[in-house]
């Protein structure tokens, strides 16, 4: 033990011994004899060399002291006179009675006790009451990440994404001056560094009552990435911070929790379903409890808003008749779902946990709208289009246009577009832990989805990606029935996704999705493949990593971590993906990451 940590326990002690010698040492009560002058304690000097020994601070001796003076030598002297002297000049003294020291000794010592709890030095390192029901987390995490398109890729993937995120894409290229839509750069290889920094705070308010804060780096508000490139946009400018989280979490119950706001992703849903950093928007219910020592059931239920139109939405230009007159109608979509499933531990070495899910999207595709003038700014169902979309979905254009009637052939056709299916998911996720040891497990994992909202006939009729090989078809611009022309093949998307994942390792969810921590020397490897059809999920939640991110990719990942330090890991991964339907598209990623997380 050091001299610290002694001093700092003795405290208590010590501090009771001088409140009871303030009390009791006195004048009256003095005994013993030096030099022929009876003598006392000090209470004063007492408290002083307690200063000076470290065990007391100048602001908590200046407080005691303080508190303790009373007008004692005043009422000593009250005493003598009461007493009557003897004939040889000593003063009588009044006995105090031992029980009656213990006793002022017990009560100094509560009251003192109560303050040292109060002011948190009661123990050594204890800190005041409400600091601990603040817990303050967070991560920070370099990445080093390279792009290589193959060489023989097409280079025809409109990007949809940025086209209805900003202004409509004029489709008909007999326009004067028209310009052709943005296009996915699938030849150019690329390689960047990126940063993704995250500072919470958790509180206990209450029993059963706590709030999480979160704010996160992130280069846009994209809902499942906050990682920052480095250099990009405004050079070595400053970045930006986004609330990631806000939430309030209520347990009335034991096992239940009820969690409000933006929170963590509540279901156990793995990567290919939801990125690693998507948080939903919402209300979820979760609940957990055990049927015997060895099988738990548990299970989620929610609502979750996608999309909220805005108020002013079409009021500039909505239509005036007596049928129809103010704004355009609300186009809001939600996600809708719930998740059961049970955890089964047959031996102490083995865990086997399975769920099922049903996720719901509301207003998720897109409506064609009514008759729209080719010069107007807004049509009716312009909302309907994603408000975040990654890569991979089916889409269509959703305007109606009216062409301009002096120059149809040439008459601008400013589109917007919509998916062109329902996302109607059934979701089955199965894992499997082996654990000989504290040391060492292996976890086989593995997800199937399929949307069941997905219908070829509707969805092959509009779309205008996700199609198949080119085929050769009759130039009906020319009297020759011999003549062929090159057209788009038939719809080649699908409405099916699954993968498999095998990791080994001292940490199997290290670097992955939940909390971990890591000591130094924790490691883990992992092999996986994935295949997830156009419209299995939706592109906008699934993983931003693999291929291009989104959907329409098949292939395999490779990867391990290790821990260099306590919740300190260097990670590699290697995912080579390809495209399912539509033109060739390969890609492969790698990716260095150094993180770090308190």
């Amino acid at each position: 033990m050091t001299d610290r940590a002694f001093r700092h326990r003795l405290k208590p002690a010590l501090l009771a011994c001088a409140a009871s010698a303030t009390l009791l040492a006195s004048p009256a009560l003095a005994q013993g004899d030096v030099a022929g002058a009876a003598t006392t304690v000090d209470p004063r000097l007492l408290v002083e060399q307690l200063v000076a020994e470290g065990i007391l601070t100048r602001v908590q001796a200046d407080r005691m002291i303080a508190k303790a003076t009373v007008p004692v030598r005043e009422q000593v002297q009250a005493q003598a006179q009461a007493l009557p002297p003897v004939a040889d000049g000593t003063q009588i003294v009044a006995h105090v009675p031992q029980l009656v020291r213990e006793q002022i000794v017990a009560q100094v010592r509560q009251e003192l006790g109560g303050q040292a709890k109060a002011e948190g030095w009661a123990k050594p390192g204890e800190t005041p009451e409400w600091t601990r029901r603040i817990q303050v987390y967070g991560d920070v995490r370099m990445r080093a990440e390279g792009r290589f398109n193959d060489k023989g890729n097409g280079d025809i993937f409109t990007d949809y994404a940025v086209v209805n995120h900003g202004a409509p894409q004029n489709t008909n290229d007999a326009t004067p001056g028209w310009i052709a839509p943005p296009f996915v750069n699938t030849l150019e290889d690329r390689q960047r560094f990126r940063l993704r920094a995250r500072l919470g705070v958790k509180a206990q308010i209450a029993n059963w009552v706590s709030a999480d804060i979160r704010i996160a780096t992130g280069a846009d508000n994209s809902p499942v990435s906050t990682n920052q490139t480095l250099g990009a946009d405004g050079g070595t400018g400053k970045y930006q911070l986004w609330l990631d989280r806000a939430s309030i979490r209520l347990t009335p119950i034991t096992g239940i929790t009820v969690d409000v706001g933006r929170f963590a992703n509540p279901f156990w849903s793995g990567d290919m379903m939801f990125d690693n950093d998507m948080n939903f928007d919402g209300l979820a219910v979760s609940g957990s409890g055990g049927l015997g020592e060895r099988v738990r059931l548990f299970g989620t239920a929610g609502a979750f808003p996608v999309f909220n139109t805005d108020l002013n939405f079409g009021s500039r230009n909505a239509p005036q008749d007596s049928a129809s007159s103010g704004p355009y109608k609300s186009q809001d979509k939600y996600l809708l779902a719930a998740q059961a499933g049970v955890d089964v531990k047959p031996i102490d070495q083995i865990n086997v946990r399975l769920a099922g899910a049903y996720f719901h999207y509301t207003n998720a595709s897109g409506k064609v709208s009514a008759p729209c003038q080719y010069y107007e700014l807004v049509c009716s169902t312009d909302a309907t289009r994603p408000a975040f979309q990654q890569f991979g979905n089916t889409v269509f254009p959703i305007r109606n246009i009216v062409a301009d009637p002096l120059n149809p052939t040439t008459s601008p056709e400013n589109q917007y577009f919509g998916l062109a299916s329902k996302f109607e998911l059934v979701h089955l996720r199965g894992a499997i832990d082996y654990r000989p040891s504290d040391a060492f497990g292996v976890r086989l994992e593995g997800d199937v989805v399929k949307n069941i909202g997905w219908d070829r006939s509707v969805v092959a009729a509009r779309a205008v990606n996700n199609l198949g090989a080119d085929i050769q078809v009759p130039d009906l611009s020319t009297a020759d029935p011999n003549d062929l022309t090159a057209a788009p093949g038939p719809y080649a998307g699908g409405d099916m996704g699954w993968q498999a994942r095998l990791s080994i390792g001292s940490v199997l969810n290290l670097n992955w999705q939940g909390d971990w921590t890591a000591k130094g020397g924790d490691w883990n490897a992992f092999v996986g493949y994935r295949r997830l059809e156009s419209d299995a999920i939706l592109d906008a939640f699934a993983d931003s990593d693999f291929h291009l991110g989104g959907t329409n990719n098949k292939g395999w990942q490779i990867g391990g971590n290790y821990a260099v330090a306590k919740n300190t890991i260097i990670g590699v991964r290697w995912l080579s993906a390809e495209e399912i339907a539509d033109a060739p598209f390969a890609i492969d990623r790698g990716f260095i990451d150094l993180m770090t997380r308190f």
